[in-house]
């Protein structure tokens, strides 16, 4: 049960995340500067919590220091970097649909590392899972911005750096519990973001309303530091193949907090889409 709450919970919260990027992009917020600013944020005050509560802890080897940047650079920076810069060309339902492929590519580079196919019902459950995802945000391109296919391409780049990280953090020992490499992955990446803003001569990130600074405390805290510290130790708890067929739940997740948002309809004809993501994702814990 508390593996399967940490699923739901990190879901739901990695879903608000969309929604709140989308919020601040269409306020002005500009996306690099929205990316860099939210994970060094939400890194020190993750590290400062657990500093305060004597329970940070630092990598304790080269090999461990070298995964945590691996893990920020491909999650945290290269991920996000990616996906808010998608937000200016399509909506937060479809960016969030793409990137969560992820457990495609979980499933299929893990197969390929292992040399073992994966099972049937996994593969079956994978497959119902894009199909019902694809039921739930269809007619994401509904717009003819010549641009929306090549950053759909960038996502799922985005969204294969994340399977990255997540075959990586199930295999290196890093000399860390979740909750710390949470907040040192998060810092790096979101360094490496801020030195990607500084190159490209990206403005800095202007907030004005309370509104706006209500959704970039939400994406901070709750979005940020809350949701990856479950994912990780989710991960810790459930493979990766079976803990990241649940990301399924986040396109879903996202369109439902899109409609009182965003002002996005949900038709029955999603509703369908989001039964078979719950037979995908029973199919995924079978296996």
């Amino acid at each position: 049960m508390r593996y399967y709450l940490l699923l739901i919970i990190a879901t739901m919260l990695m879903a608000s995340a969309f929604v709140a990027g989308k919020v601040l992009i269409v306020a002005g917020a500009d996306p690099i500067a929205l990316v860099a600013s939210r994970f060094i944020a939400a890194g020190l005050i993750a590290l400062i919590w657990l500093k305060v509560l004597g329970k940070l802890q630092m990598p304790n080897s080269w090999q461990g220091l070298q995964g945590i940047v691996i893990v920020g650079s491909l999650q945290s920076a290269a991920l996000f970097a990616i996906c808010f810069s998608a937000l200016d060309y399509l909506s937060a339902a479809v960016v969030s649909l793409i990137t969560m492929t992820m457990p495609l590519w979980v499933v299929g580079i893990g197969a390929a590392l292992d040399r073992k196919m994966p099972a049937r019902a996994q593969l079956a459950g994978l497959f119902l899972g894009v199909l019902g995802v694809a039921m739930v945000v269809g007619g994401g391109f509904s717009s003819r911005e010549a641009d929306q296919p090549l950053w759909a391409a960038f996502v799922i780049l985005g969204a294969i750096a994340w399977a990255l990280a997540t075959l990586y953090t199930k295999r290196v020992d890093f000399g860390v519990s979740g909750w710390s490499l949470n907040g040192w992955q998060m810092l790096i990446g979101g360094c490496e973001v801020l030195l990607l803003q500084l190159l490209l001569a990206r403005p800095a990130l202007a907030v004005a309303s309370l509104s706006e600074w209500l959704a970039l405390s939400w994406l901070v805290v709750p979005a940020s530091i809350v949701s990856f510290g479950l994912w990780f130790a989710a991960l810790r708890l459930g493979g990766a193949g079976v803990t990241s067929g649940y990301l399924f739940l986040v396109p879903l997740f996202t369109a439902l907090l899109s409609i009182p948002i965003l002002g996005a309809s949900f038709s029955t004809y999603q509703m369908f889409g989001g039964a078979m993501i719950g037979c995908g994702i029973w199919l995924m814990s079978k296996s």
